[in-house]
């Protein structure tokens, strides 16, 4: 398996992942422009894990710099296509998160995941991840309609 940084061209591979795995929908095209973006962020970033030519998984990740502790790596998305789930990409993914956090001198991972995902939840904890609070996410849109 060979984990890299998403590219533009990876677009179509990473869209039907996210909708099989995750019920996401998002324009290809905007999809593609997103992936541009994240490459040109130093704090932003899109890995995907390709087994030869498939698409296997998928992470997103940001930087986070607070005024009130060690700047930390927040995992936003982890996605394993269906029928590789539960062969080892997922942790090999979150091994990556972490070598890729201590080369940056990040103090920790950090991950969420929806109340309802109870197999995520367990796969996490198998991979020493603490839960350390529960909150409710709020969003207000900003454009105008």
């Amino acid at each position: 398996m060979q984990i890299r940084e998403a590219r533009s061209s990876d677009a179509t591979a990473i869209r039907q992942l996210y909708r099989d795995v995750m019920g996401y929908e998002y324009p290809l095209e905007r999809m593609k422009e997103m992936i541009e973006k994240n490459r040109e962020d130093p704090c932003n970033f899109a890995f995907t894990a390709w087994s030869g030519e498939e698409l296997v998984a998928v992470m997103e990740a940001v930087i986070k710099y607070s005024i009130h502790r060690d700047p930390y790596l927040i995992i936003n998305t982890l996605a394993v296509a269906q029928r590789r789930q539960g062969t080892g990409i997922g942790t090999q993914m979150l091994a990556y998160a972490e070598s890729f956090a201590r080369q940056r001198q990040l103090a920790a991972l950090r991950l969420g995941s929806q109340m309802k995902r109870k197999r995520a939840h367990h796969f996490y904890e198998k991979n020493c991840f603490q839960l350390i609070k529960e909150h409710k996410i709020f969003e207000r849109s900003c454009r105008k309609e």
